[in-house]
């Protein structure tokens, strides 16, 4: 068990004993990861939340349970997963993810500099969107969300070598058009800082 799942199972054992604080301390730790990750799933950001919140009044309901889940971190992504696979066969939306969050607040501090880090946020936050579906779920979920790949082949029960493989690929395509759009190849480590600022 990873310690995220650790962690959670632990405030899943207090929530079972109608602990209020622990429900409370779950929602703020996990609510914003889990919207993030259903926005890989329907387009309108409403959508994601609501599917969200459904599954923590599920939790909140059924608290009795919690203390027999075993990896509770992934039993939230897959009950987000399904909670958002139900809204689409219901709702006519289509799978997509074109809400673009806030630029973040980095050490750019002159109006040049913020300028430079805008287009290239802009343009990687392009980029990733145009991977393959499954390729850019993968890679936001083990990139943006932290989970592990045996945790991100769990949820979307693939293999683990097969979420290793597709993050190793986005990577790698990522890498390739930064290089192309600055019009030099930076050190691996200055481009993957720049991925992982664009997400």
């Amino acid at each position: 068990m990873s310690k995220t799942d650790s962690n959670t199972k632990q405030l899943f054992l207090e929530i079972s004993t109608e602990n209020r604080d622990a429900f409370n301390a779950l929602f703020h730790r996990k609510y914003e990861k889990l919207v993030r990750f259903a926005q890989n799933f329907v387009a309108v950001n409403s959508l994601a939340e609501e599917a969200v919140s459904d599954v923590f009044v599920s939790v909140w309901i059924n608290r009795d349970k919690l203390p027999a889940i075993d990896n509770p971190d992934t039993y939230l992504y897959v009950s987000v997963k399904n909670r958002c696979l139900n809204t689409l066969r219901s709702k006519p939306y289509t799978i997509a993810i074109d809400e673009q969050p806030d630029i973040k607040k980095t050490e750019y501090d002159t109006p040049h500099k913020e300028m430079e880090y805008r287009e290239l946020y802009e343009k990687l936050n392009r980029l990733i969107n145009q991977l393959p579906e499954q390729q850019r779920l993968v890679f936001r979920m083990i990139k943006e969300n932290g989970l592990s790949a045996k945790e991100c082949a769990r949820i979307l029960n693939i293999s683990v070598r097969t979420a290793e493989t597709h993050v190793y690929k986005a990577v790698k395509k990522l890498e390739e058009e930064i290089t192309a759009y600055l019009g030099y190849s930076p050190k691996k480590k200055t481009t993957k800082r720049m991925i992982m600022l664009a997400l």
